[in-house]
């Protein structure tokens, strides 16, 4: 049971973007189909996606670049009527007749047969089934699970196409005459219809931010709801200090008793399915305890601490004592820590300059703490910034243009919580990264001319 969306057969601008927004919000197979193209011209539009999602696209045309970007599959039709020579992935294939679906289905992992309905992007390309024809090819057993519906698909047709046998549905139109505001949450919608109507399990995963509240909502637990919402995860959260902030600093901290922050990750433990822990502040060590006590406890698979002890301003929000506690007692319970630059230098006591120091310095942690680290370099002097994960086999660098913005509050805590959502979603640990910092990426971009406040501003988390 399937959703799978067509791409528009032009290239247009942001198509990468789009793609990949589809992708971050749960899209599992993407055909890319552009009929009048150049090799070149899907070439470059498949390096404008991030890598991670190439085993989810099929090809519609030059297949010759199927096993270069190890694609998911290739669809046949009349222009391409072959799969390549020694090709190892699916094959489809586009059927416009049921004699079609019966010679071709035992060759194809799945089939389209279209137009089902009147199309939505093509005038004038009508259906030519019947209901009836259709439930009689399915009590023939000729449409099953392998066929998909395609042409004039909407939302509303998802009963009906469920109801005829049909192993899913094909989308194009539906989604891409969408506005750029609506077109992910009309996607998700959509996605969210399918699973249910196509007898589906396939729930959001379930995040579990455990950090402090920002008043002003710019970071803490409430742009950690905001991140694992956008990226298509449903957000838990444990309260841990109440602060009274907003863009221009912070004027109060209240923490929350150790006992309380306790039973609220027991409440949440206890009953939700949580697939990954995201932490931020902890305000003393008591409380680091109790996180520490939790995971022990409930040992969930994907962790990913933000070890919030230094502002982007360079000021230290945590004393010596709890930072050794954390580094002692919380980071081996972790899959990741994410330091940035000044938190590193507290964490290992000497200055980091450059990207080799920072491949040092991120070695140094996960032995030291005996887990993978991104060391953050959103510090570094210079108009470029690059990241270095070291998983600990492995180095990694994700390297970004530095974006001129004064709204950059709460960068570290979208960016933890991304990877965590990423993680809870299936993807590797570097891929993890990868997403959650194009994210962020987008994120700080839409919000350059954004006026929320009149110091340190917001990012924009719809991305």
């Amino acid at each position: 049971m399937k959703l799978i969306v067509i791409t528009k057969p032009d290239f247009f601008p942001d198509e990468a973007e789009r793609i990949t927004a589809l992708f971050e919000a749960g899209l599992e197979i993407l055909h890319l189909r552009k009929p009048h193209s150049e090799c070149c011209e899907v070439e470059r539009l498949l390096n404008e996606i991030p890598k991670c999602y190439h085993t989810r696209i099929v090809l519609h045309d030059h297949f010759e670049l199927a096993t270069r970007y190890a694609v998911r599959g290739v669809h046949l039709n009349r222009r391409n009527s072959l799969p390549p020579e020694g090709f190892v992935g699916t094959v489809s294939r586009s059927c416009h007749s049921l004699a079609e679906v019966e010679r071709y289905k035992a060759e194809c992992d799945y089939l389209f047969i279209s137009p089902i309905y009147d199309s939505i992007s093509k005038e004038g390309y009508g259906t030519a089934f019947s209901a009836d024809t259709l439930r009689e090819a399915h009590e023939r057993g000729i449409i099953d699970e392998k066929v998909m519906a395609l042409g004039g698909v909407a939302s509303e047709h998802f009963g009906e196409i469920v109801g005829l046998g049909f192993g899913g549905a094909v989308v194009l139109g539906d989604v891409w005459q969408q506005t750029a505001e609506n077109f992910i949450p009309h996607f998700a919608r959509l996605l969210c219809l399918a699973d249910k109507t196509f007898g589906k399990n396939s729930l959001p995963p379930v995040v579990l931010t455990v950090a402090g509240s920002d008043s002003s909502g710019g970071a803490g637990i409430q742009a950690d709801i905001k991140t694992i919402s956008a990226l298509g995860g449903y957000a838990a959260s444990v309260i841990t200090a109440v602060t009274a902030q907003n863009t221009l600093g912070v004027t109060a901290i209240q923490a929350i008793p150790p006992k309380m922050i306790e039973q609220q990750i027991v409440a949440v433990m206890d009953d939700l399915h949580v697939d990954a822990v995201k932490i931020g502040m902890l305000y003393d060590i008591a409380t680091v305890a109790s996180a520490v006590t939790a995971l022990k406890r409930y040992q969930p698979r994907h962790v990913v601490c933000d070890p919030v002890m230094v502002a982007t301003s360079g000021s230290r929000l945590m004393e010596n004592d709890v930072a050794t506690f954390m580094k002692e007692q919380l980071f081996p319970l972790c899959g990741l820590i994410t330091p940035n630059l000044y938190e590193a230098e507290a964490l290992l006591g000497y200055k980091i300059e450059g990207v080799e120091q920072m491949r040092e310095a991120a070695r140094k942690l996960a032995d030291d703490c005996h887990t993978a680290v991104l060391v953050k370099g959103g510090h570094l002097s210079g108009k470029s910034m690059c990241d270095i994960l070291y998983d600990g086999r492995e180095f990694y660098e994700f390297a970004a243009e530095y974006i001129e913005s004064r709204n950059l509050h709460g960068t570290g805590c979208t960016l933890s919580s991304a990877i965590a959502t990423c993680l809870a979603r299936g993807l590797s640990l570097s891929d993890a990264v990868a997403v959650a910092k194009r994210y962020v990426t987008r994120a700080i971009s839409l919000a350059r001319e954004m006026n929320v406040g009149h110091g340190n501003g917001p990012l924009w988390h719809r991305g």
